[in-house]
C-alpha cells in the first residue's frame, strides 16, 4: 500500500491518522476498537464487543471482546483502554485525540468492562471513539512513548518487522492475533508513493496493490484504468479559513466579499478538470444531514464590489492579506494565482502569496499567524470533527470563529442520533456558517481507495481506512 511519506512516528497518539496520512498504517498495527462505516452511518463494534449508552447519554459503557491480547502478550483488558486514554488526556502527549479523552471520567468495572462519564451527554460519543480514541497500545509499552513511536505494539492483525527509513515499512502477519485464521496475508508492505506516477499509475504497474488518496482526477483515472474503486462522500473538503481574530477578516462582509468573488465551479473546471464536486458547503450534498437548498456566498460580483468599494472607500483606502498555500507560489495558472486575480480586480484590494511547506502551513494556522490559509477538512459524521472544528477555544478551530447560535446548535446535534433531529440542529449550524463564512469551502471533500484486480476484501471505514484483516489476494 501506497503512504505519501516516511512516518515521523507510529504511536496512536501524535501520528496523523487521516486516511491520506498514515491512518491506514495503525489500523494495521492496531486494529480499532469500534469503526465508522461510511455506507450506512453506524459505528460498528471490533475489539469491542459494544459501546452502549445510558438513558441521556452521559456514561457509556465500553465491553472488550475477551482473548484479545497485544502482539507483546500483554491482555487487552479494560485497563488498557483506561491507560491509553488518559495519555491521550495528558497534555505532555501532544495528542490529537485530547479533544475528546479531556474530561472522561474513566472507571473500570470488570475486567474487560470500563464504565466512561462525559463532562456533558453526547448521544454520538461513539463517533468520536471512532475518529479519535480507537487505537489502543500495550501498556508495557506505555511507559516509554519515544519507544513506542518507533516501535509500536498494538493487537491488530500485523506487526512491525522492518523500516527503511523513506522508503518502506514491512509488516508481518501478527501470530497472537485475536480472529483465527486472520489476517489472509502473511506480509503488508507500506511503501512510499513512487515519484513522478500517479497513484493509480502505480497500482496499474503493478508497484503498488491499494492506495487511499482525496484528489478527483486521480479517481477518475482510476476509474477509466478499470482498477478496482470504491469512492467515499464525505463532508467538508477543501477550504479557505479565515482568521476572524483580526483585522480585515474579523469583519463578516470582508469574508463574504472574498467568497463571491471567487466561483466553486470554476475551479473545479480549472483545477480538477471536472472530477471533482463544487461545495455548497460544509455538508456534502449526499450526506442526510444537509439541507441542500441552502448554499454558502459563491460567485456573486455585484455582491463582492459592494462589500469592497464599502470596506475601501472605493479604493482610496487599501485593504491588505496575504493567502497561507502549499504549492503554486506565483504561477499566475496556480489556484493562489487565480485566487489573486479575482480579489484583486476590485480598487484598493491587494493579496500577497505566501507559498510555504506544510508543516509551517500547519504551525501557523494552529498558531493563528494567518489572513487566510488552504486548508481541508474530511469527515463521514460532524461528530466529533465538525463540533472541535467550531468549538471556542478548540485547538482545531483554526478561524478562531466563536458563535453562540453554532454552539448551541451543535451542542443540540450531539444529543440525538435520530437523523431528522440532527439535520434540524445542522440546519441552524448551516444558516449562521453561510452568513459569518468563517470558512469557505469550494470541494466536496471526498475519499477514493484503489486496489489492483488481484486484491479482494477491501472494506473501507472513517474516511477511507481499510481494516486489514480481511484484505486479501485472488489467486
Amino acid at each position: 500500500m501506497a503512504i505519501p511519506a516516511d512516518p515521523g512516528s507510529l504511536d496512536p497518539f501524535t501520528t496523523p491518522a487521516y486516511a491520506v496520512a498514515y491512518g491506514n498504517v495503525l489500523s494495521a498495527i492496531y486494529d480499532p476498537l469500534v469503526w465508522a462505516d461510511p455506507a450506512t452511518g453506524t459505528v460498528q463494534p471490533n475489539i469491542a464487543e459494544s459501546l452502549t449508552a445510558d438513558g441521556d447519554a452521559r456514561v457509556w459503557t465500553l465491553t472488550i471482546r475477551p482473548n484479545v491480547a497485544f502482539s507483546d502478550g500483554q491482555p487487552f483488558d479494560a485497563a488498557a483502554v483506561k491507560a491509553n486514554w488518559l495519555a491521550h488526556a495528558e497534555p505532555a502527549t501532544g495528542s490529537a485525540g485530547a479533544v475528546v479523552a479531556a474530561g472522561l471520567k474513566l472507571t473500570i468495572t470488570a475486567p474487560l468492562r470500563l464504565s466512561i462519564e462525559l463532562p456533558s451527554p453526547n448521544a454520538n460519543f461513539d463517533r468520536a471513539v471512532a475518529n479519535n480514541l480507537a487505537y489502543i497500545a500495550s501498556p508495557r509499552a506505555l511507559a516509554d512513548l519515544n519507544t513506542l513511536r518507533a516501535s509500536p505494539v498494538g493487537a491488530g492483525p500485523f506487526v512491525l518487522a522492518e523500516r527503511k527509513p523513506g522508503e518502506q515499512l514491512t509488516l508481518r502477519r501478527n501470530p497472537r492475533y485475536w480472529q483465527a485464521g486472520r489476517p489472509y496475508l502473511d506480509r503488508l508492505e507500506f511503501r512510499v508513493a513512487p515519484p513522478g506516477k500517479s497513484l493509480p499509475e502505480a497500482v496499474d504497474a503493478g508497484g503498488i496493490d491499494l492506495a487511499s488518496f482525496s484528489d478527483p482526477m486521480q479517481a477518475k483515472e482510476a476509474t477509466d484504468q478499470e482498477l478496482g474503486v470504491i469512492r467515499l462522500s464525505l463532508s467538508g473538503g477543501l477550504m479557505l479559513a479565515f482568521n476572524t481574530r483580526k483585522p480585515p477578516f474579523d469583519n463578516p462582509a470582508t469574508r463574504r466579499a472574498v467568497a463571491n468573488s471567487l466561483s466553486t465551479a470554476e475551479i473545479n473546471r480549472r483545477f480538477f478538470a471536472d472530477a471533482g464536486t463544487p461545495a455548497q458547503g460544509i455538508f456534502a450534498l449526499a450526506s442526510p444531514l444537509a439541507s441542500p437548498q441552502l448554499a454558502a456566498p459563491n460567485d456573486d460580483r455585484e455582491a463582492a464590489r459592494a462589500a469592497f468599494d464599502t470596506l475601501t472607500l472605493g479604493g482610496t483606502r487599501p485593504v491588505r492579506f496575504s493567502l497561507l498555500i502549499v504549492g503554486g507560489g506565483q504561477d499566475p495558472n496556480s489556484q493562489a494565482g487565480y485566487i489573486r486575480q479575482q480579489v484583486e480586480q476590485f480598487p484598493g484590494v491587494h493579496l500577497q502569496i505566501e507559498d510555504v511547506d506544510t508543516p509551517t502551513l500547519i504551525r501557523r494556522t494552529i498558531a493563528g499567524d494567518f489572513d487566510i490559509a488552504v486548508s481541508g477538512m474530511w469527515m463521514s459524521d460532524p461528530e466529533p470533527v465538525l463540533y472541535d472544528f467550531l468549538r471556542p477555544g478548540s485547538p482545531t478551530n483554526v478561524s478562531g470563529y466563536s458563535n453562540a447560535v453554532v454552539t448551541e446548535a451543535m451542542n443540540s446535534g450531539r444529543l440525538s442520533t435520530d437523523t431528522e433531529s440532527r439535520r434540524a440542529a445542522y440546519t441552524r449550524v448551516q444558516l449562521r456558517l453561510n452568513e459569518d463564512v468563517p470558512f469557505w469551502v469550494y470541494q466536496e471533500a471526498a475519499s477514493t481507495v484503489v486496489f489492483a484486480p488481484t486484491v479482494t476484501g477491501v472494506q473501507p471505514y472513517n474516511d477511507g481506512l481499510v481494516l486489514f484483516d480481511r484484505v486479501g489476494l485472488r489467486a
